[in-house]
């Protein structure tokens, strides 16, 4: 076998283009309702043709849940792609759900009949110091949960982190253009704040646990994520918020037989996924196929806060998402194109003043990378409302 493989890896194959316009679309769906009275979202978009990035959005359609089969709650286009429940709503037990989507194109589909999961709540969020497998020294974030009524079994995870942004060669003042002809330039105090921002990211992939194969229904350390001790984003304060989503057997499997066919993240977000028959169907006479999967779970959630130093004692904070080294001096002088390379570096807002320059030579400020001293480059200037310090 080994030798037949080898054969082939090494003849020669002629190349075959896949005409793009023979390529049918699939719809796709991501629909969870959860037990928090909130706002639900349904996402809907189609994959794009072969070698397409982005997933189109599906725009227009009619998207309804009924409840027990009377009762309908209808969703509301927010944005192309994203639909919005018309009132806030918590998915409660003893419930049935079913999701019905009719697109633009006259085609319509339909979900299984779906109830709430039992509920289950996150007991605590751990960050602890190790070295992982790799010899790589970081923050391992972990999660414990139990179910004294052995009924959730199966678990999906996901995460919201937050993390404090300082500028490392922030200053108090700005530059700022007093006149193009003659180039002149001055300092003022900063209108807004630009120090000490916040940063956020989502986890990308499904994080999926099951207790079938133990002796009792708990998670216990069960790892949701990693961060390297050099990652810049627990430099000073992060935060994190685990969700634990308990699914159906049937919801849990579709998941992980997602997770298997990609390493990237999510098919669902990307284009021309290989195609997982999941609960929605087509109706009728509808053609196109769709995939996705719309599950009612109920949700816990827990957050927790940690700074470097509750780790890290030596004080070696993480450095800085770029390297923010080098010093520029731009000239204010007008040059042989007609242009002051100072001035255009302020208006084009590609540097930031960080100090005066004596004497003045090339120009008359120290200037440094926006990124560098401008935090908002990567953040937010507004504070969380959840965060604590």
């Amino acid at each position: 076998m080994f030798l037949v493989v080898l054969f082939c890896a090494n003849s020669c194959v002629e190349p075959f283009e896949i005409s793009p316009q023979t390529f049918d679309d699939v719809l796709i769906v991501e629909a969870t309702l959860t037990n928090e009275g909130k706002t639900q979202v349904i996402s809907l978009s189609r994959t794009g043709i072969l070698g397409s990035i982005e997933p189109v959005s599906e725009v227009g359609a009619d998207v309804i849940v009924t409840v027990d089969s009377n009762t309908i709650q209808r969703f509301i286009e927010s944005e192309p792609g994203i639909y919005k429940s018309e009132f806030e709503f918590a998915a409660l037990p003893n419930n049935t759900y079913q999701l019905m989507i009719n697109t633009t194109d006259g085609n319509s589909y339909s979900s299984s009949m779906e109830v709430l999961s039992s509920e289950t709540v996150i007991d605590e969020v751990m960050a602890r110091k190790i070295i992982n497998d790799d010899g790589i020294e970081g923050i391992e974030i972990t999660v414990n949960s139990f179910d004294p009524s052995g009924q959730s079994n199966y678990y999906r995870y996901s995460y919201e982190e937050t993390y404090k942004i300082i500028a490392p060669q922030w200053n108090q003042f700005e530059a700022y253009v007093i006149s193009e002809d003659p180039p002149l330039a001055d300092i003022r105090l900063r209108s807004q704040e630009e120090l000490i921002c916040y940063g956020s990211s989502n986890s990308s992939t499904s994080i999926l646990f099951s207790t079938t194969s133990l002796t009792e229904d708990r998670v216990s350390e069960f790892p949701i994520r990693f961060i390297e001790r050099s990652d810049f984003i627990i430099a000073h304060r992060y935060s994190i918020l685990v969700r634990q989503m308990v699914q159906s057997e049937k919801a849990f499997d579709f998941y992980e037989k997602l997770r298997a066919l990609s390493s990237q993240g999510n098919l669902l977000s990307q284009s021309q996924p290989g195609f997982l028959i999941g609960n929605i169907f087509p109706d009728g006479q509808t053609t196109k196929a769709v995939t996705g999967y719309f599950e009612v779970s109920s949700v816990s959630s827990k957050r927790i806060f940690f700074d470097f130093e509750d780790f890290f004692d030596d004080n070696s904070i993480p450095s800085y998402i770029v390297g923010c080294d080098q010093l520029f001096t731009p000239s204010l002088d007008i040059d042989r194109f007609g242009n002051s390379e100072l001035i255009l570096a302020i208006q084009n807002n590609s540097l930031e003043f960080f100090n005066d320059n004596v004497p003045a030579i090339p120009g008359p400020f120290i200037m440094v990378p926006r990124i560098c001293g401008d935090c908002t480059v990567i953040g937010s200037n507004v504070v969380p409302e959840f965060w604590i310090e």
